[in-house]
């Protein structure tokens, strides 16, 4: 019996709009009222995502699996880049314009101006504005023009980057090899860098919820999509990728659903509880 139910956000859960529409949100109040678990499992940071309701009712997994949230808020648990690492990383690539995520915030070198133009390169998906929505967050938990000792002074989770055109980043792929044993990059897709503490990964952070809900793995279903969920989708027995989903997340899934726009991952939990009954 499915007792928790973890999601990736972006190409799995949410619609095109990226966020938390109407349907969404009254899925994961049925499933939340209906006796189970719900966790976001998200590349995210939480300042980053709109839970429209849903808070004080669902647990959260944030960056990676770097953070775990409950629904009060508290930090259940917080997994740190090693600081002699992010001190290598932060003096060695200022020309990557790196963003640096805590739990709260997301630091980086770059000036405002920098970011928007980046943002302006980033390749749109069909029906979505991804650069406004990603400004409009922006706005209210960037920090912008930080020095490395003042970055260095943070609590450290994830390191972000979207690879830009005609930019090199065979010498920072080669430090990541070269420090390995500390840290991973885990990302989404093949347009970006995530980076977080080895160890750290979607499908840990959840069998870490599970325990301290006294939920068994095999009470846990899990939905993904993208680069970052792989370890996840294969760690798991009920394990679920959408249509859309990259092949590799679909090859590490158990199950493939349908198409994600089309709710797919919504209707299958709401299916699951009701088989349930």
């Amino acid at each position: 019996m499915i007792k928790l139910f973890a999601s990736d956000l972006d190409g799995t859960l949410l619609p095109r709009s990226h966020q938390f529409d109407e349907l969404i949100v009254a899925s994961i109040e049925k499933i939340v009222a209906s006796g189970y678990y719900f966790t976001i499992a998200t590349g995210r940071d939480s300042a980053m995502t709109t839970l429209n309701g849903l808070e004080n009712k669902i647990y959260q997994i944030c960056l990676n699996g770097a953070l775990i949230k409950s629904p009060q808020g508290t930090i259940l648990k917080k997994e740190l880049i090693d600081k002699d690492v992010l001190k290598l990383i932060l003096e060695e690539f200022d020309d990557l314009n790196l963003e640096f995520l805590t739990p709260t915030k997301t630091y980086t070198k770059q000036s405002l101006e920098a970011f928007t133009q980046k943002l302006r390169s980033m390749p749109l998906e069909e029906d979505v504005d991804v650069t406004k929505m990603f400004m409009n967050n922006a706005s209210k938990h960037l920090v912008f023009n930080q020095s490395t000792q003042e970055i260095l002074e943070q609590d450290i989770c994830k390191i972000n980057t979207f690879l830009e055109p005609g930019q090199s980043y065979n010498r920072f792929y080669h430090f990541l090899d070269e420090h390995s044993d500390a840290i991973i990059n885990a990302p989404c897709d093949d347009n970006m860098i995530e980076i977080t503490k080895k160890s750290v990964n979607k499908g840990t952070a959840i069998h870490w919820l599970g325990q301290y809900l006294y939920i068994h793995d095999d009470e846990i279903a899990v939905y993904g999509d993208g680069g970052n969920d792989i370890k996840m989708l294969s760690m798991f027995q009920h394990s679920y990728a959408p249509s859309t989903a990259l092949k590799e997340a679909q090859y590490a899934a158990h199950t493939q659903l349908g198409p994600y726009y089309e709710y797919s991952v919504a209707r299958h939990m709401l299916e699951t509880i009701a088989k349930q009954k």
